[in-house]
This record gives C-alpha cells, structure tokens and sequence, in this order.
C-alpha cells in the first residue's frame, strides 16, 4: 500500500490533552472528587476519540504529521502517526481511561490525590507522545519524560519499600535513557537525519563497527524499559510498590514502551535488510528466548501476586523482542499484536490483583483460598485474562502465540516454538493453580473476613474497569480479524516494515 503524508492538528491534540488535565483541571477540582472525576474521564475519553480517529485514515494509507518545533535548520520537534505508532497510541490511551476509571475508586481513601492524579495524566500525555513520534530527537523527549515523572507514581505509597523501589527504578532509568541518547546523537552524526522511516536511516557502508555499537547501546537502553533480562531488576519491585490502578498502566505499556522503541529501532533505524546483512540479531533471540523462559520460571515462586504478575510481564516481553528478533514478517504481526492484546490481559489481572487488596486483604497467593465465593465477579475476569495469558483459545493470547508460531515457521525457525510453548506452560503453572484456589479449595480459618461487608464485590467504579478489561480480552480474540481491530493495524506495519 503506498502511503501518503497528511498534514494534521490531530497528533498534538493526544498529548495536550491530558497535559491541560494535569495542569488545569486537576488543581481547580482539588475540593471536589466527583468533579475531578468526571473531568479527567472526559480528556481521557477525547484522547481515546483522537486515537481511535487516526485507525481508519492509517488502514486506508494516511500517514498523520505535524512540525511542532523547530530547533536548528536540520532538527525538528516533529509528530507522525503511521499504523505501528496508531496501535501503540490506541492500546495506551483505552487502558489509561479504564485505569483512570478504575482510580476514581481505588484512591478514595489514599492520601495525596492530586499529586496521583497530576502525574497520572502526565505520564499519559508524555505516553501518547512516545507512541507518535516521528523522529529520533521528539521520542527521546516524550519517551525520557514519561519515565522520570513515573518516579512519584512508584513511591506514592511513601513506605520504605516503595521508596528503595523508586530509586531501583530511577537509576535503572536514567542509565538506559542516557544509552539512548548516546546512540540517537551517534545515528544523527552517520546518517545525517533522525526521522523514523520505513527504508531505515543507516546503511552498511557507514562501518560494522559503529553500527554495532549504536545497535546494542539502542537494545540496552530500551531493554531496561523493556525489562529484557538481566535488564530487569527494577520491575519486580516497582508493581508490587505502585498502586494497582498504576500498575495496570505500568506493565500494560510503559513495560511495553521499551518493546515498543525496540521496534522502532528495528524496522525505522537500521531496517530489516540491514539487521540480516549485521547478522546481529542472533544474539537478540538469545536474550529474548531466555529471558520469556527465565522470568517465567521465577514467577512461579512468587508468592505475592502483584510481584508474580510482574515476573509474567517480563515473560511476556520477551515474546515480543524474540518476534522481532526473527525478522520475518508473519511473527511480526504477533509480536505487535502481542503487546496490545497483553496490555489488557495484564491490566485484567493488576486491576483484579488491586480488588482482591481492597476488598479482602489479600497480597499473597496463599491468601486466595475460597476468595472466589466472596467475589465471584472478580476471580471471573481473572480466570479469563489468566486462560488468554496462557494461550487459550479463542482469547486474544492465542492470537498473539497463533502468529508468534506461524511466523517462528516461517523463518525456518521451528526450535523457538520449544520457547512459545515452554512459556504457555510456565503461565499455566504460575496461574492456574491461584484459580484452582480460589474457587476449589475452602479458606483458611485465619483468614475468614471479620465483616460481611468484607465479602462484597467491589463498587462498579472499580469492579466495571477489570471486567471492561476482560472482555476486551474476549473481544480481542474473537473478533480479531474484524476491520479496524488491532490485528488489522499489526499487519499493515509489518508489511511497510518488510515491503
């Protein structure tokens, strides 16, 4: 499909919105939780119009730009919305306004609502920027931002726990923005240009040397985002210290933010061809392959659920980088898919995880026992974004792991379904057992609930959020191919990336 630059107004509009949210209606609303309620979930609900009204123009060959700022005669601020940035966008700003949702009842009784909700938005708004930027320079600001102002999301709780969290995070963070950087300002010193493009920006006559240098400090600063292992020491203890409405968004994008750079960096730095002359990208399937089976295996000794959860992300990140790695066309359809389709099947489960806290107390698998005849509704959308985690079909995780394998063949690459299925297996065996306890085995004594009001599900404000996800998860599966479905935006950016 040839693809046609349109000038637009639209691109700003997805990331100033929840910017003035931030900064205007979170202050003038400081008296009033209703209305700070309903204001915010109106940005929201125009930042998800705004994405969703760039899907159709994509699939019909429109690709969206906007010159923001001009620095230097050579060096542009500069937005541009193409289908991999389209379903980016798409999946950040529906997750973000279910988790905002969500929040309105999750944060009732915190302390230092405002400050939750300013950088809430914020990170929302420097998120949105991440997912249509049109060059190197712009995704650095917006990517760099958005992962700073996380910090005070991190530690809001303000335990000693969070805090030691918070500065893992931060020092992890700031390492690997400071590699990216160093590889952005080496790739604008060889090619001349930072503006994403289908054919990339570097060609082989440029050095092996330098290239591979640029390459592997690009893959190791987004790695530390992407929590590629051993890149990955600050994810475990950042979601179990985050507020569940914030872990939700934290490992449903901004995890897969890095994946996300990961991929710009693939199909619009250095572009397929370039990777197969490199012969680089080897090593890459070595490090995602492991890191899918290595992270897998530790969740399943976790006993606390939201950190269990967190080694899951990092499993599941892994799928996405070894669907890169492969280079071919079909296992890049599943790789981006994949991480819209996890980003609701994880924010399911971080938005039940943060009920089962809430309602009845629970941290800790071993605390689940029974859980499911106090809160039926919940342990049911858990159960369904867990069978999709796994691959079942026909939820939107078999979709995902359908074209992964498709794709693993298709490169003549079949030793790595060994990989897709050994994760699938280590998902059912760090998930299904925390089902099978809360609806087949009786509670522990101990743990009964002292009140009745213990034992009810939770207000609609945040119960209407995990299930909404959850039939996403559904949606998302049977209805895949669909026009206009994430599967349909997937397939149009492999095919630019490899045609």
């Amino acid at each position: 499909m040839e693809s046609q630059l349109t000038a637009s107004i639209l691109p700003p509009a997805a990331f100033l919105l929840p910017i003035l949210g931030a900064i205007v209606i979170v202050p003038v609303t400081r008296l009033s939780e209703r209305a700070r309620a309903v204001g915010l979930t109106l940005v929201c609900l125009a930042t998800v119009a705004v994405a969703i009204g760039f899907v159709p123009g994509v699939l019909n060959g429109h690709i969206y730009e906007t010159y923001l700022l001009r620095l230097t005669p050579r060096i542009w601020m500069y937005l541009r919305v193409d289908a991999m940035g389209a379903l980016f966008g798409l999946t950040a700003s529906v997750l973000w306004l279910l988790a905002l949702i969500y929040s309105t009842g999750y944060m009732a009784d915190e302390h230092r609502k405002s400050r939750y909700y300013a950088f809430f938005m914020l990170c929302l708004g420097w998120t949105m920027g991440v997912a249509y930027s049109g060059n190197l320079l712009t995704f650095l600001v917006f990517y760099e931002l958005f992962s700073i102002l996380t910090y005070p999301l991190i530690v809001h709780e303000e335990t000693p726990e969070a805090i030691a969290a918070g500065t893992k995070y931060i020092i992890y963070i700031l390492i690997g923005g400071s590699l990216v950087l160093l590889a952005i300002v080496f790739t604008f010193f060889l090619a001349g240009d930072q503006t994403l493009s289908a054919q990339g920006l570097l060609t082989m006559d440029m050095g092996k040397g330098k290239l591979l240098t640029i390459f592997w400090c690009f893959l190791a600063g987004f790695g530390v985002k992407a929590a590629l292992v051993p890149l990955h020491g600050w994810v475990p203890d950042a979601h179990p210290a985050a507020p569940a409405p914030f872990s939700t968004v934290l490992s449903g994008v901004m995890v897969a933010a890095g994946s996300f750079g990961i991929m710009r960096v693939v199909y619009n730095v250095f572009g397929v061809s370039l990777l197969g002359e490199l012969g680089v990208m080897r090593y890459v399937q070595y490090i995602a392959a492991f890191t899918v089976i290595f992270a897998a295996i530790l969740a399943v000794n976790q006993d606390n659920l939201k950190r269990r959860l967190a080694y899951s992300t990092i499993s599941q990140m892994g799928y996405v980088a070894l669907g890169v790695s492969l280079l071919g066309e079909q296992v890049a359809v599943g790789a981006l898919v994949h991480i819209t389709n996890h980003a609701f099947m994880k924010g399911t489960l971080f938005l039940c995880a943060g009920l089962l806290i809430k309602r009845a107390g629970i941290h800790k698998v071993s605390e689940m026992r029974g859980i499911a005849k106090r809160m039926p509704v919940t342990m049911a959308a858990f159960s369904i974004a867990a069978l999709s985690m796994i691959g079942t079909p026909p939820l939107s995780g078999f979709v995902s792991k359908w074209y992964l394998g498709l794709g693993m063949l298709e490169v003549d690459q079949p030793i790595y379904l060994a990989v897709l299925l050994g994760g699938a297996l280590l998902a059912a065996i760090y998930l299904l057992p925390v089902v099978y306890a809360a609806y087949f085995k009786e509670p522990l004594p101990a743990s009964e609930p002292e009140t009745a009001e213990h034992g009810l599900e939770a207000p609609l404000s945040m119960l209407g959020p995990a299930v909404a996800a959850a039939v996403l998860t559904i949606v998302l599966g049977l209805l895949a191919s669909a026009p206009g479905m994430p599967l349909s935006l997937a397939r149009l950016a492999a095919e630019i990336a490899f045609h």
